[in-house]
């Protein structure tokens, strides 16, 4: 389809939006899965603490970061999310990526309790297992947050129906 001059082609302007977008997800990925991570070493190598524990509390400390950093930053949006919309559907996104990471990690907290590996060992291994979860879900999290916060915001103060 042949463009006026000056115009820029269809691709040309979405590829424009996608990559500064694309670098906000990727920067606020890394500070969630950062706060995520931190906080699973904390509370699983530190303190203690079971799998589910750790990863429960880990995978809050990143979703609550990440649903502002993406909604507001990554996305441009504004306003109040709208809960039926946007944080019902942010919530089953990252729940499911929450129980992913906390079957692994007990898996790997398991298998490794049955072999001859050190306590330290078996931190490091299981807290890698807990960041791989996030590794292998991050292109498809992308797409779904695209799809969720990508569309036109709701007008509060548009008529019924519009």
């Amino acid at each position: 389809m042949p463009t006026s001059p000056g115009s820029v082609a269809p691709q040309t302007r979405d590829r424009g939006v996608l990559v500064p977008k694309l670098f906000r997800y990727v920067t606020g990925s890394v500070v969630a899965t950062v706060c995520s991570e931190v906080a699973f070493v904390l509370l699983y190598g530190v303190l203690g603490a079971g799998t589910t524990w750790s990863s429960t509390l880990s995978w809050l400390a990143g979703a609550v970061p990440n649903f502002w950093l993406n909604r507001n930053w990554a996305w441009q949006r504004t306003g109040r999310p709208s809960l039926r919309r946007e944080v019902l559907p942010y919530a089953v996104i990252v729940v499911l990526t929450l129980v992913l990471a906390t079957l692994t990690t007990h898996v790997a907290d398991v298998w490794l309790h049955h072999r001859e590996v050190s306590d330290s060992a078996r931190v490091v291994l299981v807290a890698a297992v807990f960041l791989s979860v996030y590794v292998v879900v991050f292109v498809l999290r992308f797409v779904l947050l695209e799809r969720l916060f990508g569309r036109p915001q709701h007008d509060p103060s548009a008529a019924p129906g519009e």
